[in-house]
This record gives structure tokens, C-alpha cells and sequence, in this order.
């Protein structure tokens, strides 16, 4: 598996496996640079301005790693790579409000906050299901021929 191109292009198709491993290593990288960062995995608006724009460095740089396992995984069902704004635009806002400590607090959380984050919720959601757990289509298609057994 050539792991430079899963986490850097946006070309090509990838399979159920090698969408998972992809998603398993930016977990794990996410979870060291948290732990040693000392950032915590959600910021409130009471954390200070340094920690909350930490969490969002890391949230940024792992931000276009998934966007190209995603991408690539949405090829191989047979869509196109921009469908993956569905998700990113909201998660991007989310990411914005909490870094300026607009939102973040569960104990007030406003009608907007709720609702975007419910609708981020129910993306992701269908998101998962479509890309992890469904095929990819038969032989090649428009993005490139089908992937090999764990290939990208």
C-alpha cells in the first residue's frame, strides 16, 4: 500500500480495507499529538486561546489526509470527490466557532450550535455507512480501475 498517495492525492479508488487502515492511522496520529501536545480532545470556550487554537492546528492538519482517503473511497463507489463537502463545510464551521470559543460549551449550547451539530452528526453518519461499510462498484469506472485487495 502506497500510504504518500492515501493520505496526499485524491486520485484514484480505494477499497473498504485500505479506507479503514487510512482512517486507523489518522486516529492514532491524532490521538499522539493530542496526548502529546497536552491538547484535549474537546475544547471549550473556558479552555484559553493557545489550547483551543491547538486543537484546531491539529484538527486542520489532519483535515487533508482524510479528505483524500475519503475522496478516494467516494471514487470507488462511483462519486465524485466534491460530495465530500456535505461534511467538511459544517465540520470546518465547528471547527471556526470553537477555536474563537463561539461554541464548544455542552452546558450552553444555542438552537445553532444543536442543529449544526446534530446535522455534522447525522453526515457523518451516512458518510460511514456509504464509505466503510458499503462496496465500491464493480471493475473500473470513471476514477480509474477497481482497487487490488488493500490497494490504493
Amino acid at each position: 500500500m502506497d500510504f504518500v498517495h492515501l493520505f496526499t492525492s485524491p486520485d484514484g479508488r480505494i477499497g473498504r480495507a485500505a479506507y479503514w487502515i487510512g482512517w486507523l492511522i489518522i486516529l492514532a496520529v491524532e490521538v499522539a499529538l493530542r496526548l502529546v501536545l497536552g491538547v484535549p480532545f474537546a475544547t471549550t470556550p473556558a479552555d484559553t486561546l493557545a489550547v483551543r487554537g491547538m486543537s484546531f492546528a491539529v484538527d486542520t492538519v489532519l483535515l487533508y489526509p482524510s479528505i483524500m482517503v475519503m475522496v478516494k473511497r467516494l471514487h470507488d463507489r462511483g462519486y465524485s470527490g466534491w460530495a465530500i463537502g456535505w461534511l467538511i463545510v459544517p465540520y470546518s464551521v465547528i471547527m471556526i466557532t470553537n477555536l474563537f470559543g463561539i461554541s464548544g460549551d455542552p452546558e450552553q449550547m444555542g438552537v445553532v450550535e444543536t442543529l449544526l451539530l446534530f446535522a455534522t452528526t447525522i453526515i457523518m453518519l451516512a458518510f460511514m455507512i456509504e464509505l466503510g461499510f458499503r462496496r465500491g462498484s464493480a471493475g473500473d469506472n470513471e476514477f480509474g480501475p477497481a482497487p487490488h485487495k488493500l490497494g490504493v
